[in-house]
């Protein structure tokens, strides 16, 4: 063990130390002095300060550069337990351990090591009396204390303070003992994972706020009435202006689409069955994308200016449904039919109803699962014969039903597969008179009801 006292490297630390800080104190002293206006005949004091204090500080910094090398590390440095180390120190000590989380400790082995050695120096010797601790946060290690036997134990308390200060730790005087409080290992990382759930619980608190906060505004804007007519915002007036283009771009796609479309048809219709275990859902996928582009030609052959007549809607809209009867087959859902006894006859252009009724049946066919129902039943009502499909698939929130048959949100952030016979649908009808309402079906879906003129 060693003598205890401290070697030249040590006590060249522990001077550089106490020159800096005198150095810093004197220096904000002089600042403090600088902000006062001096007497006229020292005028040039400040200046001459400033110039020693810079080169006191050149001195510490060349002294700290001198003895502050770190010295040769032990190869040990990370977990440390201080109670093993200070029995190997001071195997004949009687150290009193006290029950607890554990007294380990990071750190270099040979710096603790040495701090251990200085501290049962100050006690009673190597047989003196030590104890260590988990207290919280620190591993607390006392000596208790006998006479000064050298000459620099205030120096080398000095030291000790300093490194325990390194470590994140402190000194103190207990009574009769000197006490080294040493913060414990993982100490830092536990504080950083507390710190980091405390931050995640306000996060939390703080989404749940918002959430209630757009909860709040949603139903604010939401519409009285469980129903919702479209087009919203435009009259019959408008759709000279907006369907002629409608149905320009719609002939346009059609034509590009077909034109791709048209060699993969005809390779996907000579390819034998078992060429490849994929191509079912490849025929799959083909098949919509020509139905796709079947409604688009359809609706860029829609001409709004031919004469309207007295049309039987209950007829229209069960050879709608027999025509649709194979789609319905193909994707495993069945339309029940409730038709109207009797005939129900409104002022329409046929070839136009006829495509809102398939743009409607389409898009309940598409959002309702296999194994499922679309219901299609006539009314009459007081503006005209009014049809009414509910589907089976994700109903649709009254605060988004505006903007989902307007194309304004993606069809897929509701749940449903498309949104655009829906708006095809919306508006033909406008050019027609007529209107498509959306609701709530009774067995859950959406259902679209469109109402004609007599």
């Amino acid at each position: 063990m060693s003598n205890g006292k401290l070697t030249r490297q040590e006590l060249g630390w522990l001077l550089t130390q106490e020159a800096q800080g005198a150095a810093e104190r004197l220096r904000l002293g002089v600042q403090f002095l600088q902000s006062k206006p001096p007497p006229a005949t020292v005028s040039d004091a400040p200046e001459a300060l400033d110039a020693t204090l810079d080169a006191l500080d050149d001195a510490m910094r060349m002294l700290s550069g001198l003895h502050h090398k770190p010295a040769k590390h032990s190869p040990r440095r990370g977990r440390l337990d201080l109670a093993a180390l200070l029995y190997e120190i001071a195997p004949d000590a009687r150290v009193s351990i006290e029950p607890g989380s554990g007294t380990e400790v990071f750190g270099d082995e040979g710096e603790l090591r040495r701090m251990m050695q200085l501290l049962v120096g100050h006690g009673q010797g190597s047989e003196g009396a030590i104890s260590i601790k988990r207290d919280g946060d620190e591993v607390k290690i006392g000596a208790v204390l006998g006479p000064d036997s050298s000459a620099s134990a205030a120096t080398e308390r000095a030291w000790l303070s300093r490194m325990a200060i390194r470590f994140g730790g402190r000194l103190e005087l207990e009574g009769g003992m000197e006490v080294v409080s040493l913060p414990a290992v993982n100490v830092g990382e536990r504080q950083e994972r507390e710190a980091l759930q405390r931050e995640l619980d306000e996060a939390r608190k703080q989404g749940e706020a918002y959430a209630r906060e757009l909860a709040e505004a949603y139903s604010a804007h939401d519409e009285p009435a469980s129903t919702s007519t479209f087009p919203p915002g435009f009259s019959a007036a408008d759709a000279g202006g907006r369907l002629p283009a409608i149905r320009a771009l719609s002939a346009g796609l059609a034509a590009e689409l077909r034109s791709a479309l048209a060699p993969a048809l005809r390779e996907l219709a000579a390819a034998p069955e078992s060429a490849d275990e994929r191509l079912p859902a490849t025929r799959r996928a083909m098949t919509e994308a020509h139905e796709l582009a079947m409604l688009l030609a359809n609706v860029g052959a829609v001409d709004a200016s031919e004469l309207r007549g007295g049309v039987d809607i209950a007829e229209l809209v069960s050879a709608r449904v027999q025509a649709c009867a194979a789609r319905a087959d193909r994707q495993g859902v069945t339309i029940e039919l409730r038709a109207f006894a009797g005939p129900l006859v409104a002022r329409v252009e046929v070839r136009s109803a006829g495509l809102m009724v398939d743009c409607l049946l389409a898009q309940a066919l598409a959002a309702s699962p296999r194994d499922s129902r679309v219901i299609v039943q006539l009314t009459d009502q007081e503006p005209g014969p009014c049809l009414e499909i509910d589907d089976s698939g994700p109903p649709l929130p009254v605060n988004a039903r505006r903007a989902f048959a307007g194309l304004e949100i993606e069809a897929g952030t509701c749940g449903r597969p498309s949104n655009l016979p829906l708006f095809f649908a919306s508006e033909i009808a406008l050019s027609l008179g007529a209107a498509v309402q959306l609701s709530d079906a009774p067995g859950g879906g959406l259902r679209v009801g469109l109402v004609f003129s007599r």
